[in-house]
């Protein structure tokens, strides 16, 4: 068993009532408390705890309970399970790094380090073992803010001062809210006054596109069908923040969309019957141009300048991550109803443009004879470009559009199927970039996923054309092995590699409209008496009889119901199967009748 780092002293108490009162000691004391999950369970339980059951009085204690945060009356309490969840700091700051947020997935994938498991409940711990667990559950959270020098402190302090919000409120709160006290304050700061969303859209509310998507309000990006197959030498260019580029560049706001000007009507927003003002310019235009540009001129060649101290590189590089955050959501915002300067033509606009810039980037590269195979949102995929097309096509974007067109990656080749946002991409030193496939989804059995794995590592080894055909055959091998294995239910004593793992939104009581696969074996938990909560992860099986699904902690091989996860092992493959020309169902021995039963 593990042992307790020598620097580590235990304190032991007689009574509860005299812990409690020495850790409300410390949270006096520290002018910065870190928690997991505190706002939700930890400082409540304590607050609870010493008012109800010690009878203390709302003064002896240093919490101070709201409906959803649990705030300090002398400190700062930041809540880390809450900034880990934001979707822009998971996918921006963290580029996706873990995706299921509990203090073990994030600490694993952040900083390496992993919750102590012991096999009996918390209950049965010897008192050393419960110090054990509680010290690494304390050492993942402090690390989780050290690391990198201090990486994420600096991270929230950037954006407070962006923001202009408090630390606490940073932390819990989304990248909207962020960009809302941004432009509330600037509004303010010049005197201007803040229009209620009501006005904004009863009188620039209405929308000129049809939206592809089903639920969406308007037209949203383009996505070029991709050539299905592989393709050697590829090339992506993107655009350096197109969409702050745009609201920058054709000055979009809700100031200057559909303004009161006839002569500006003529300044047509293409695809649609918008204009944009061409005599005085949008705050959101200025405000988010700054940032822009701040962010790519100064901040990001700041962050590798080689030049200076690794201190100083590593604070530019929180700041550009930081204008990241904020500027890739600066979009999206504007189309938002719960934004309080919602307005739809702002975010309809700023996608149309962004369609015509790709268009014609496309249009650009095929009339200097490049081979575009493939283009999403802000990128395109080229096949066989030289330097100079490269070079030309990004002078013709900065001369032409003003923006800022290079070269993000680029692949030895590539892999796409007829699927859109779905490509595998190897890089020159055979590492490989999995774009929304679904062997790359961390959710999925490991079973499944090992088996992808094995593919993708096989895959990085193909210098060139010619070694494809062999990939091809050990490709064919690794998902009839895989098949195999399941029809033959040899997959171990316990069917825990082929448990789902999805973690709880909330407490499975408020699931109430629909009750997703995770949650009714939640159900089936909480029923056996655990204490589930918002943030637990659920690790669950598929079986044969209802409710169809059971904790993997209860289930046992012979429940398993092994044609699901057949159809599971073809969904993750068929995506990559369909471009190297390969069939499924041939390869697990399939006749075509038996397909057409």
């Amino acid at each position: 068993m593990e042992q307790l780092p020598s620097d580590v002293d235990v304190e032991y108490y007689d009574s509860e009532e005299k812990l409690i009162h020495k850790i409300f000691g410390a949270l006096w004391d520290y002018p910065f408390v870190l928690t997991f999950n505190g706002d939700d369970f930890d400082l409540r339980y304590l607050y609870h705890r010493a008012l109800n059951h010690f009878g203390m009085k709302r003064s002896q204690i240093p919490i101070e309970l709201g409906r959803r945060v649990c705030l300090l009356k002398y400190g700062v309490h930041i809540d880390l399970y809450k900034f880990f969840f934001n979707r822009a700091i998971q996918i921006y700051a963290f580029s996706q790094k873990y995706r299921n947020i509990t203090l073990n997935a994030v600490g694993k994938a952040v900083v390496g380090l992993e919750k102590i498991e012991f096999e009996k409940p918390l209950s049965e711990l010897t008192y050393t073992e419960l110090a054990l667990y509680n010290f690494r559950d304390s050492e993942i959270t402090l690390a989780l803010t050290t690391f990198d020098d201090d990486l994420v402190m600096k991270l929230i302090l950037a954006i407070t001062r962006i923001a202009r919000m408090p630390m606490e409120d940073v932390s819990r709160q989304g990248v909207s809210r962020w960009i809302r006290n941004f432009l509330h304050h600037e509004h303010r700061r010049k005197n201007m006054l803040i229009p209620n969303a009501e006005d904004i859209l009863a009188l620039k509310g209405t929308t000129a596109t049809k939206a592809i998507i089903k639920g969406k309000k308007y037209k949203g990006a383009i996505v070029v069908e991709p050539v299905p197959g592989v393709h050697f030498n590829v090339a992506v260019m993107d655009f350096a923040s197109l969409y702050p580029s745009i609201i920058k560049i054709h000055n979009l706001g809700y100031q200057s969309i559909l303004c009161p000007h006839d002569e500006c009507k003529e300044n047509k927003v293409p695809e649609t019957t918008h204009w944009i003002c061409t005599k005085k310019r949008a705050l959101e235009s200025l405000l988010i141009g700054a940032l822009r540009d701040l962010r790519v001129r100064w901040y990001k060649p700041k962050a590798k300048d080689e030049t200076l101290s690794n201190e100083l590189q590593s604070w530019y590089n929180v700041i550009q991550s930081a204008l990241k955050v904020i500027l890739n959501a600066s979009y999206g915002v504007f189309g938002a109803a719960t934004f309080s300067l919602y307005c739809p033509p702002v975010a309809e606009a700023t996608a149309a443009i962004g369609r015509h810039v790709i268009t014609q980037t496309i249009n650009k590269a095929r009339e200097l004879e490049i081979d575009v195979i493939y283009g999403d949102t802000d990128s395109i995929f080229l096949r066989g470009a030289s330097q100079d097309q490269i070079e030309t096509l990004g002078e013709w974007s900065a001369k032409e559009l003003g923006m800022e067109l290079d070269v993000d990656k680029s692949y030895r080749y590539s892999v796409f199927s007829s699927r859109k946002k779905n490509y595998l991409g190897i890089f020159p030193d055979g590492s490989v970039d999995v774009k929304g496939m679904t062997g790359k989804k961390r959710h999925i059995p490991v079973f499944i996923k090992k088996a992808f794995d094995q593919m993708e590592e096989r895959l990085g080894k193909v210098e060139s054309p010619t070694e494809f055909e062999e990939a091809k055959k050990e490709i064919r091998k690794i998902i009839r092995d895989r098949y195999l294995q399941l029809k033959q239910r040899r997959w171990g004593d316990r069917p825990d590699e082929l448990a789902f793992h999805v973690v709880l939104g909330k407490v499975p009581e408020a699931y109430t409209k629909t009750t997703p696969q995770h949650v009714r074996a939640a159900l089936v938990l909480r029923d056996m008496g655990y204490d589930l909560k918002a943030g637990d992860l659920i690790s669950f099986v598929k079986i044969v009889k209802e409710p169809r699904v059971k904790p993997v902690q209860l289930a046992s091989n012979s429940e398993i119901d092994v044609e699901k996860y057949v159809g599971y092992l073809h969904s993750t493959f068929v995506q990559v199967l369909d471009a190297l020309g390969l069939d499924f169902d041939e390869i697990i021995g399939l006749t075509k009748l038996e397909r057409f039963m």
